[in-house]
């Protein structure tokens, strides 16, 4: 038979240029949708060849693995043309001077002059490796943004690797179009001796355009001369004609331009698709032709032979975690090993039989799977760490370990707490658990650059992320590519809702467009999930023992000092399940809270003398009176509404409580109501019940309700028999993205290994419902109680040294729930004085600064910190921008400001600047700087006269100030207004509320206040009103929005359900102040209002002014979360 030809005599071929929407911007279908067609077109093998990367191939080589399709690895590179080349002058083609050939701008898939494109397709692990090692040069050559490598770099690794002349973009055919065959033969020789006779081929295209058949003509003339083989391919954009609509419209994005104004950007057809092989016979019957019996000359028959050449599969991959440094005489295990029972007669000083099988165990366990060097690496991070001052916390599974608690990495017992080991580490996964850290947010970079540091740049990098369009960024987009006004495109985009179950669909309905409109949609769906961009992972980072281009390309990063792989964690995945290539991940996270207890810390010692510490820190037990009582503003992991609302009822008294709490509060369990369940059993408000008896140890703790991932993995043992290790795979399975059908597989395993037990169906099934309706959302056990951990610690804290928790808080921001006017209040609420912000007293960041004694209500002192008071600091301050620092710093390090006029010489702010300063009251008391005047004590006239010198003149003569005309005579702000004011450029007002000066107008709408609230009657229609903090429309909810509202005596919640939300939309998301009427909803301790009507805060004439400006009110935003 043919070996052209397949069973069925359909002509068979392999795609060799293709690429995917990881080519960003260029390719308009999915590495899956690329493979689907190819194998539906009954294709040999198929290349995914995206420019300058290979981020798809991951996706790619485990679709093809599924779809038994040859998957073969390749990358179109761009090389930068060599100026010595012979197309230079001199040498029969003109002008590309050095600096215009290292200056490449074009975007993905064009080249400018200076450089052109190559297709290379790794035909062995050498040739891989060679195509990382290249594309790693090509970024370090080149940047981020157009990466490329000379000719030299190219010819040095071109071992392993099979060449393509590559489309009309690269050297060959770019030398052909413009000088002919003779000049394009010298290229194709340069190449041929780069690459070997055998291992570089001229690339031939057919699109239907006018010239292809001239086009290949000459490219087979030189291929005959140089006695080269030819091949046919597509390079295709896409994975068929649907999508070819959708290219033109990403190529329109690529190039800032419209449809309509794109001319010959894009492509003139539909043809670069994927073809069959009867297609691709029909359209090269010339060339086949003209190759006559030569079957290396015959395109078609050529890309069968090269993808049997083509052995490489990502199966081949090599990688190895790197050794820690051990003592003389030491083996990792043996190291270990002493490590932990050093540690033992420290935090088990009497080990109990228990605690020496446990950690027995563990060990053995460790050994067993090749882990103690693996354990001992983060070891040698957390101790660097430490001896930083750096303070280091552990979250996911890792807690469960006994032998990390006794190393010091964690500060949480596993025995006291039966933390399940198995969740973290087990022989059946035959894979290294994850070990998640947590740093300060400001010091996890010098962690980050330290693992650089000590295992060198090519063998480190972070993981990325990869960004893809969502409805909202494809409606923006495609809009404006449609012709549409960015404003227009814009709030297209912002009307759409993210909990509708169709937003486009929705948008398709109610736009005005028409026709436009369905065009903007159907192109909008196609966009959806497209790659759009990558950036780095949260805290990601892989390290190896090899350099990390024998596996994958590394890439700069945007951010100073990083490198990244172009692989994102679903990819790790993937090459783990896969291919089992086991690139280890280690997650350096970082957490806002850590930042702000270690600040706190610092302010304690400095005050108190006393240094605390993360372990053995002892919880103040007046704190649980504090949570019962939803008092939890500015504390870590149960300050939310959902917190606020849950902890009340379930009324917490120990650090296992706690970490119920913040377990139940999350989607999975939240979804199914499972806090609920908790609290109502806890109570004995519904009986506690259990789908088995022999589900009863492992459910007991959370009354029969399945909430820890650790619960998920016992059931599964208990009643399916399941190993841990096993059951911890079903877990895993269970929470990934599976179809349907595969989802079933697993489940049907499930019910069947149960039904052997001596199930009935009924009870397998209510067992396989909990354990699915809960799979992949809940947190491990492990990972709540140090959460937990931290939330007693910050709870702990604020109680004790306010003054320094809220300062550390206010000084980590953005962070938590709450922006700062919210903490600053609640500071306030909690006897906290707060002093204003004063270019003399304040320093950038806030400070603690002494006062004189006075007492304080519901307040115990705390050694000196009852001295203390809040100086908030200049970085509060909107408008001055971190750009002012600096200047501030430097100024006031020679001393205080002695006049306005000195401090305009001394920090050159402008007029913005310092009128900012002048409106918050930060220059207040400061000499005018003139000799008629005195000082300042108006903020209207300060600011006048601030604006006067910042505009007099950069000369700053003695006398300035005189030398200005006479001023105004300016009537003094109200009240009001200084609190507007600060509201516009603080954000707060210290010591005065907004809506304390609105009070009258909610009085007369007949409003209750905050606290008041909890003291009406269940049921009772009531009003409220206040400044809008937080909204919130979890996905998990049904649509139903929750509202949190801050009014001059404290917080409380509304719930708008989707009925009212959808009537009320414009109001609820437009407006900062707001006037919520509906019966009141009041269940053990909590308060809500359950919203029927909502309208503005508008008042007439608040008290104190003559006209309004509430308007002008609000520089503070709420925070929305999803």
């Amino acid at each position: 038979m043919n070996a052209r030809f397949g069973r069925e005599g359909t002509m068979t071929y392999a795609e060799l240029h293709a690429h995917t929407n990881f080519s960003l911007l260029d390719g308009s279908s999915s590495p899956e949708a690329m493979v689907e067609e190819a194998s539906r077109l009954g294709l040999r093998a198929l290349a995914i060849t995206d420019h300058d990367t290979l981020s798809g191939i991951v996706r790619f080589g485990a679709a093809a693995e599924t779809a038994g399709l040859q998957a073969i690895t390749g990358m179109e590179l761009t090389i930068g043309n060599d100026p010595y080349s012979p197309t230079q002058p001199g040498q029969g083609v003109g002008a590309i001077s050095a600096t215009e050939w290292g200056r490449s701008t074009a975007p993905v898939g064009d080249t400018d002059q200076g450089t052109s494109h190559l297709t290379l397709l790794a035909e062995t692990l050498t040739g891989y490796r060679n195509l990382c090692t290249l594309l790693t040069e090509a970024y370090q050559c080149g940047g981020r943004d157009t990466p490329w490598v000379p000719f030299e770099t190219l010819a040095r690794h071109a071992t392993g690797l099979i060449a393509l002349s590559g489309c009309p973009q690269g050297e060959l055919g770019q030398t052909l179009a413009r000088h002919g065959p003779e000049v394009g033969m010298m290229v194709a020789a340069r190449y041929r001796e780069a690459f070997g006779k055998e291992n570089y081929f001229i690339e031939l295209h057919r699109h239907g355009l006018p010239g292809d058949g001239a086009r290949n003509a000459g490219l087979q003339e030189v291929a005959t001369r140089l006695g080269l083989g030819c091949v046919a391919t597509q390079n295709a954009h896409y994975h068929d004609a649907s999508r070819a609509q959708l290219h033109h419209v990403v190529t329109c994005i690529r190039h800032g331009t419209t449809l309509a104004e794109a001319g010959a950007h894009l492509r003139a057809n539909d043809e670069y698709r994927l073809k069959s092989g009867a297609e691709m016979a029909r359209l090269f019957r010339d060339e086949c032709t003209r190759a006559g019996s030569d079957p290396r000359r015959d395109p078609v028959r050529t890309t069968l032979a090269i993808a049997e050449r083509c052995t490489f599969t990502l199966h081949d991959l090599v990688y190895e975690f790197p050794k820690p440094r051990l003592p003389n005489g030491e083996s990792a295990l043996s190291f270990l090993t002493r490590l932990v029972e050093a540690g033992k007669t420290v935090f088990y000083p009497d080990a109990t039989a228990e605690v020496d099988a446990r950690l027995r165990h563990e060990l053995e366990i460790a050994d067993q799977l090749g882990l103690s060097g693996y354990l001992l690496v983060f070891k040698e991070i957390v101790d660097w760490s430490q001896s930083q001052g750096i303070l280091v916390s552990m979250r996911g599974s890792a807690p469960a370990s006994a032998m990390l608690y006794c190393m010091g990495l964690c500060p949480i017992d596993p025995l006291e707490h039966n933390l399940l080991f198995e969740r973290f580490c087990s022989p059946e996964r035959r894979e290294y658990p994850d070990i998640d850290l947590d740093f300060p947010h400001e010091r996890r970079e010098e962690v980050i650059q330290h693992i650089y540091t000590k295992y060198g740049r090519d063998y480190a990098a972070m993981v990325c992320e990869v960004n893809t369009y969502r409805a909202r960024s494809a409606v923006r987009d495609v809009a404006k590519v449609l012709g549409l006004s960015a404003t227009r495109a814009q709030r297209l985009a912002d009307a759409l809702d993210r909990h509708d179950d169709d937003p486009l669909g929705r948008l398709a309905r109610e736009d005005v467009h028409g026709r436009l409109a369905e065009i903007l949609v159907d192109l909008s769906r196609q966009l959806v999930d497209s790659p759009r961009h990558h950036s780095i992972h949260v805290g990601g980072m892989v390290i190896s023992a090899e350099p990390l281009a024998m596996v994958t390309p590394i890439v700069p990063a945007r951010m100073t000092g990083r490198t990244v792989l172009p692989w994102d964690k679903d990819d790790l995945t993937i090459l783990a399940e896969v291919f089992d290539v086991h690139l280890i991940k280690m997650d350096l996270l970082s957490l806002g809270m850590l930042s702000a207890i270690g600040r706190c810390f610092d302010h304690v010692a400095s005050l108190t003398g006393e240094r605390l510490e993360l372990h053995g820190f002892r919880y103040d037990p007046r704190v649980y009176d504090q949570l019962c009582e939803a008092d939890t503003v500015g504390l870590f992991q149960v300050e939310s509404r959902a917190q606020q609302s849950f902890l009340p009822r379930w009324r917490p008294r120990n650090l296992a409580d706690v970490a119920i709490s913040v377990g139940a509060i999350r989607p999975g369990p939240g979804a199914a109501r499972a806090g609920e369940h908790i609290v109502r059993r806890r109570w004995g408000r519904e009986p506690v019940t259990y789908p088995a008896r022999e589900l009863i140890p492992a459910l007991r703790e959370t009354y029969g309700v399945l909430l820890w991932q650790e619960q998920c993995i016992q059931v599964a043992v208990i009643a399916a028999g399941y190993t841990p290790g096993e059951a911890d795979q079903l877990r895993r399975a269970m929470s990934h993205k599976r179809s349907t059908e595969q989802m079933e597989a697993v489940c049907e395993e499930m019910v069947t290994r149960m039904i052997d037990r001596g199930y009935d169906n009924e009870t397998a099934e209510s067992i396989r419902a909990m354990v699915v309706g809960f799979a992949g959302y809940g947190f491990p056990r492990a990972h709540a109680y140090p959460f937990a951990h931290l939330a007693l610690i910050s709870a702990t804290l604020r109680l004790r040294y306010p003054e320094a928790y809220y300062t550390a808080l206010l000084n980590c921001q953005p962070m938590g729930f709450y922006a700062p006017h919210t903490l600053l209040w609640d500071a306030h609420r909690h006897g906290v004085r707060v002093l204003p912000v004063h270019v003399n007293h304040s320093a950038w960041p806030s400070t603690l600064e002494p006062i004189l004694p006075e007492p304080v209500a519901n307040r115990e002192p705390v050694g000196a910190m009852h001295h203390i008071a809040i100086r908030l600091g200049l970085q509060e301050v909107h408008g001055l921008g971190p750009a002012a620092r600096e200047a501030f710093e430097e100024a006031r390090a020679t001393g205080p400001f002695t006049s306005i006029a000195d401090l305009v010489a001394r920090t050159r702010f402008d007029r913005e600047r310092l009128e900012c300063l002048a409106e918050v009251g930060a220059l207040i008391g400061l000499p005018t700087g003139d000799t008629t005047t005195g000082s300042s004590t108006d903020r209207r006239a300060t600011a006048w006269l601030t604006g006067e010198l910042a505009g007099f003149g950069q000369g700053h003569l003695p006398g300035l100030a005189d030398q200005l005309v006479t001023r105004p005579a300016l009537a003094p702000m109200t009240d009001w207004e200084e609190v507007q004011a600060e509201y516009r450029t603080l954000g707060y007002a210290p010591g005065r509320h907004a809506i304390a000066y609105l009070r009258p107008s909610l009085v007369a709408q007949r409003a209750f206040t905050a606290d008041s609230l909890g003291k009406q009657r269940h049921g009772r229609l009531v009003r409220a009103g206040g400044l809008v903090i937080c909204r919130q429309r979890p996905e998990t909810a049904g649509g139903v929005l929750f509202l949190t509202v801050e009014d001059e005596t404290g917080l409380f919640n509304a719930i708008v359900q989707p009925p009212v939300y959808e009537r009320l939309r414009r109001v609820l998301r437009g407006e900062g102040l707001l006037v919520l009427e509906g019966p009141l909803q009041l269940n053990d301790g909590t308060v809500h209002i359950m919203v029927r009507k909502a309208w503005p805060l508008r008042p007439e004439t608040p008290t104190g002014t003559t006209r309004s400006h509430t308007g002008e009110l609000v520089g503070v935003r709420s925070h929305d979360f999803r």
